[in-house]
């Protein structure tokens, strides 16, 4: 009830006394000399493509690397958290709020850099037991009846590292205040990721469809599978509901849509109640369902693996 109050608080508050922010459009400033924030998507995007594939290659070396290179990208978020956003005073001053629930973003942004700290160093421990295993990896591109293949690892690992960024970036991205030199780099980096993430999960559905997903491991009990069930679903809808909404949201504020180099002008003009309807979802609701259905997904894994001893539960997705 007290999430409910609260949402509906900001609905409220986002209709009737923020209106100021649905009547005045983004300033967009000029971007960088030769594209460098889109550059600085593409390496982002490159560096996670890279990740998931050496997570998932045959030498057991090479996946040690993959996992090494997976503790640096968390170890770089909490660095750009702990080096570079405290530093720009931002949480102490930022945009203002639009939204009460705008004031626990600070916090947020503390919680996700402590835990990609814990993480990294999580992973690296990970990498000491791998390099103790000698064994060759043999998998196939399709999926087989009890693990996912080499292409479904691939693109698993790639979206969820690539949205895994886009949090804490978006987040960052809402507080910069209006002016701000660079606030524009970010929204071309974070939109640009969208996108790709985006394009990505509908490419991983269409590759579902031509090679069928492996069963649910056969240690789970009924309601179990039902949770894993109902969570792979909700994950789905919001990794295509986050992107499309914050298009839509975009479009009726008035502000384009990046991809690189590329810029989409709103298909539709400026309109204060999309602004409104479309920003509440996707920058409110559709963030908070994520945040428990994320954290109960990886909660049940780490429970499967850690205290049920259900040893093959990661090996259906990483080796």
């Amino acid at each position: 009830m007290n999430i409910l109050r609260a949402l509906c608080l900001a609905v409220m508050s986002f209709a009737f006394s923020q209106s100021a922010f649905a009547l005045q459009a983004l300033q967009i400033t000029e971007r960088q000399p030769g594209h460098l924030e889109s550059w600085i998507a593409l390496s982002i995007l490159i560096t996670s493509v890279l990740t998931a594939w050496f997570l998932n290659q045959n030498a057991p070396k090479v996946r040690v690397f993959g996992t090494i290179l997976a503790a640096l990208g968390c170890f770089a978020i909490a660095a750009w958290f702990l080096f570079y956003v405290l530093g720009t005073g931002f949480l102490e001053n930022p945009k203002p709020n639009q939204t009460p629930l705008d004031s626990a973003k600070p916090a947020l942004l503390w919680i996700q850099a402590m835990m990609a700290l814990v993480s990294g160093v999580a992973l690296l421990a990970v990498a000491v037991k791998q390099s103790k295993n000698t064994e060759i990896l043999e998998l196939s591109a399709a999926n087989e009846p009890d693990r996912y293949g080499r292409v479904s690892r691939v693109l698993h690992w790639t979206i969820a590292i690539l949205f895994l960024a886009l949090i804490p970036m978006g987040i960052f991205a809402s507080i910069i205040p209006e002016g701000t030199e660079y606030r524009v780099e970010y929204y071309v980096v974070h939109k640009t990721i969208g996108v790709t993430v985006l394009a990505l999960v509908l490419v991983r559905l269409f590759w579902n469809r031509q090679s069928k997903r492996p069963a649910l491991d056969a240690s789970l009990t009924s309601k179990e599978r039902k949770l894993a069930h109902l969570a792979h679903i909700a994950l789905y809808v919001m990794m295509i509901m986050i992107p499309i909404t914050g298009f839509i949201m975009t479009s009726f504020h008035g502000a384009p849509t990046f991809f690189f180099a590329w810029e989409l002008e709103p298909l539709w003009g400026f309109s204060k109640t999309g602004t409104i309807v479309w920003g509440m979802l996707h920058k409110y609701l559709l963030p908070y369902l994520l945040y428990i259905v994320l954290g109960a997904h990886i909660l049940g894994a780490l429970k499967h693996q850690l205290i049920d001893k259900h040893t093959n539960a990661f090996k259906r997705m990483v080796s």
